[in-house]
């Protein structure tokens, strides 16, 4: 009676509601990333969020892009749908047989009277494994709300490394447009010079050729942001007249990164991957209980039978026992052995790579940042004031204006490098905080 009321219990805990795992996968990703935000609800697949719109009233910022992509992207969607369909396996598998009934009706004919047969059958032996397999299956589900919230946390991530992407193409496009302003402000001084004399043809030319080589460079750069902001687009799910957004302002320099000496505990303490693995090892270990059971215990089904022969009912029972003398689940306990070996040493692996992954993404952060910090307080700075001394020389009749808008077009360049950096700096720094936040190693 016990383990029957047990089994009842389990089959009864195991819901097919999804709302639950839906809070589940955001409570992780308002601990893990401080993303707080209600999900869609499953089931509807062509709606977008009322607070899409109100977010994409104003220029993008970088939580902005998290929050619209994690409720428009339908990746999202695809994952809790999943996440739906592995409960929804997982609970029928721990469901109890159904009884089965049987009636029969003869007619012998002549004076017999009619016959009437009825019985009943249950496999009392699932009562005995039924635990077991509720067990199983609520692994199983915890192991797929821990991966399916690591999906949105990476696809989070994505949205928010496409952000910095298109912020460094625009703020490019933006430097390339200057570029070709002083170039062609240059030519223009040439044609002037050789109308007069003061310089020879060849001079002339090479501006010519420098201006267009700089129209090329703005084409290239426009081009760039275009990708850009419809990968960002594509990041957030967004379509038709959704997709004119604006962006906020240009990267803002990145402050000097904090030393973190723990950064790998903490990334395998937090790593949503590895907790999930735990759950598969859990739920291997639950399956071999399963299959050990499935061994010893004899397959036992029980009911009872009626027959009513003229006016008189004839009652009884019977019970039918299959042996485990071939079919011992031994293959079963085999593949139940095997899946949890394949956790661990897929949980073993992924947290070698992950303290890898760790320990470069720091060297990265502190290498990227450190660059985009001497570009922006040493090198573009000294690249302005060789601008400014030129201007006071040329102002000074010392030098002529080539050599003023060389100087400017070396602040522009050195500008362009400043940007990168920047950008670098900051898709390092969100790789580090998905892998601290508990999430996969982006490529």
């Amino acid at each position: 009676m016990k383990r029957t009321l047990l089994a009842l219990l389990f089959t009864g805990c195991l819901t097919t509601s999804r709302g639950g795992d839906v809070r589940s996968v955001e409570r992780v990703l308002s601990s893990r990333a401080g993303i707080d935000l209600t999900l869609p609800s499953l089931g509807v697949t062509d709606d977008t969020p009322h607070d899409v719109d109100e977010l994409l009233k104003q220029p993008l910022t970088n939580d902005a892009v998290v929050k619209i992509a994690l409720l428009n992207n339908r990746e999202g969607r695809a994952a809790l749908a999943e996440l739906g369909i592995i409960r929804g396996n997982a609970v029928q598998s721990a469901v109890l047989p159904n009884p089965t009934a049987e009636f029969e009706m003869r007619a012998p004919g002549g004076p017999q009277p009619l016959q009437m047969d009825i019985g009943a059958d249950f496999e009392i032996s699932a009562l005995w494994v039924q635990s077991l397999r509720g067990g199983v299956a609520e692994s199983e589900i915890e192991a797929a709300k821990l991966e399916t919230a690591g999906h949105l946390l990476a696809l989070a991530f994505r949205a928010r490394i496409a952000f910095y992407d298109a912020q460094a193409a625009h703020e490019r496009y933006t430097l390339w447009q200057t570029a070709l302003e002083v170039q062609q402000a240059s030519y223009a001084s040439a044609m002037e010079l050789s109308r007069v004399g003061n310089i020879p043809r060849l001079q002339l030319t090479q501006e010519l050729g420098a201006v267009e080589q700089t129209r090329v460079h703005v084409a290239q750069a426009e081009n760039d942001w275009l990708d850009a902001r419809e990968a960002l687009t594509r990041a957030l799910g967004l379509s038709g007249t959704r997709t004119q957004w604006a962006l906020e302002g240009a990267l803002p320099l990145p402050a000097e990164p904090a030393s973190d000496a723990d950064a790998e505990k903490k990334a395998i303490a937090a790593s949503l991957e590895l907790q999930a693995l735990n759950q598969r090892a859990i739920a291997a270990q639950r399956k071999a209980g399963v299959a050990n059971a499935l061994a010893v215990l004899p397959q036992l089904s029980a009911g009872f039978h009626g027959e009513r022969d003229a006016n008189l009912w004839e009652l009884g029972a019977h019970v039918a026992v299959a042996l485990p003398v071939f079919d011992r689940a031994q293959g079963h306990q085999l593949a139940a052995k095997s899946e949890f070996e394949l956790a661990e040493a897929h949980a073993q692996s992924h947290a070698v790579l992950l303290r890898s992954a760790v320990r470069e993404t720091l060297n990265r952060v502190e290498s990227a940042s450190r660059r985009a910090r001497h570009y922006a307080q040493r090198l573009v700075p000294a690249r302005e004031e060789t601008l400014r001394e030129t201007v006071l020389q040329y102002n000074a009749m010392q030098l002529g204006v080539f050599e003023v808008l060389a100087a400017r077009r070396a602040v522009t360049e050195t500008s362009l490098e400043a940007v990168d950096a920047k950008a670098e700096a900051w898709k390092a720094r969100a790789r580090l905080e998905l892998l601290l936040a508990g999430g996969k190693d982006m490529p």
